[in-house]
């Protein structure tokens, strides 16, 4: 057994290093889908969506992804060890001679699948037959990777193909179905708001997945725009011996330098657009917000109390991910120093339920 578990050992290293934090990134589409459903969240409801993008994953990484790092050797020394089991009833002799082992390894393939069907059941409202269907397909799918190696990626099989598999899998999925009926009548469903409600005062969690929304347009903009024009100027620019560059037929001599500052510009000039211009001309609502449902604005302003609310938010938060950027390429000290900033706010948010700015009369 140790033998054939050190065949795996770096992928497996990979798969539990990678796992959580994979899970972190994954999640947040699911939490702005949540805004976007239920316009608030509770913390409860975070965790739970963390935890359903934990075990899916954790569902692919422990099942298909840690391959025998010598695939030559594992082939080798594997060979027709992994023919598939096809016999549905193979699982009475297995746990006649296999006892409680045999046992435990049925019950683990069905609570394996519980968290599937609850969640397919709970969370996306799937139908019993949809959810039947589904633990079905993910197993099978499951099952084949194996018995493929991973549709060819691998040269041979490096999982037995078990029938007994795809029967408790289905099975646990089904249960997990039950298991979120009975839940539901302790918990229920909450009610869906309606699409024109904007939440004035969003939790932290809520600001920070709006504002990720947000800055995806930001290098959506200033990313495709720096590249442009640094392949234009190369494009145009005539190269001289001592590393400067010929514009306009001669009439024009620059060095490079100024490339380092285009970045930073562009990202200035898109985070004024998506974070000051269309919140301001949309009661506070960025794009990212306008789909999460909330508006930065806390309370109504007006005049000279709007506007230095604007100033301020946009002054600290823009000068951040300036900074940010500008450290990304060429300081990793300046990059460190405005997270830890980012992360400030982020508690701030937390604890005081507020941001600096919100504090403006």
């Amino acid at each position: 057994m140790l033998t054939y578990l050190g065949y795996f050992s770096t992928s497996f290293t990979i798969a539990i290093v990678m796992w959580p934090i994979l899970s972190v990134v994954l999640t947040l589409p699911i939490l702005a889908g949540l805004y976007h459903r239920h316009h608030r969240m509770k913390l409860l409801s975070a965790g739970a969506a963390y935890l359903t993008v934990l075990y899916v994953l954790g569902l692919i990484t422990f099942t298909l992804y840690p391959m025998p790092d010598d695939p030559e050797s594992f082939c080798a020394a594997n060979a027709g060890q992994f023919a598939p089991q096809l016999d549905p009833l193979r699982f009475i002799s297995d746990i006649q001679n296999g006892g409680l082992s045999g046992i435990l390894q049925l019950v683990m393939n069905v609570v394996l699948f519980m968290p599937l069907g609850f969640v397919l059941t709970r969370w996306l409202r799937w139908r019993w037959w949809a959810v039947l269907i589904g633990g079905f397909a993910v197993s099978l799918f499951i099952e084949s990777s194996q018995l493929s190696g991973f549709w060819g990626l691998y040269p041979c099989a490096y999982r037995q193909f078990d029938v007994n598999d795809l029967m408790t899998n289905t099975l646990g999925a089904m249960a997990g179905l039950a298991v979120a009926v009975l839940f539901g009548k302790w918990v229920p469903l909450a009610h869906m708001p309606e699409r024109s409600e904007y939440n004035e005062h969003p939790g932290a969690v809520h600001r920070l997945v709006t504002f990720i929304i947000d800055m995806v347009f930001v290098a959506l903009v200033y990313v495709p725009l720096t590249l442009l024009v640094t392949f234009l100027f190369y494009w145009a620019a005539e190269p001289l011996q001592n590393g400067d560059f010929m514009l306009f037929g001669g009439h024009l001599t620059v060095g490079v330098g100024w490339l380092n500052f285009l970045a930073p510009i562009g990202a200035s000039l898109a985070f004024l657009i998506f974070e000051f211009l269309i919140p301001l001309g949309h009661k506070g609502r960025t794009l990212g917000g306008m789909y999460t449902h909330m508006t930065i604005e806390t309370k109504p302003r007006k005049g000279i109390a709007r506007a230095v609310f604007y100033i301020l938010r946009t002054l600290i938060m823009g000068a951040m991910v300036v900074m940010f950027i500008i450290g990304f390429g060429h300081n990793a000290h300046i990059m460190h120093y405005t997270f830890y900033g980012f992360v400030i706010l982020f508690l701030f948010a937390v604890f005081a339920h507020r941001m600096p700015w919100d504090f403006v009369p």
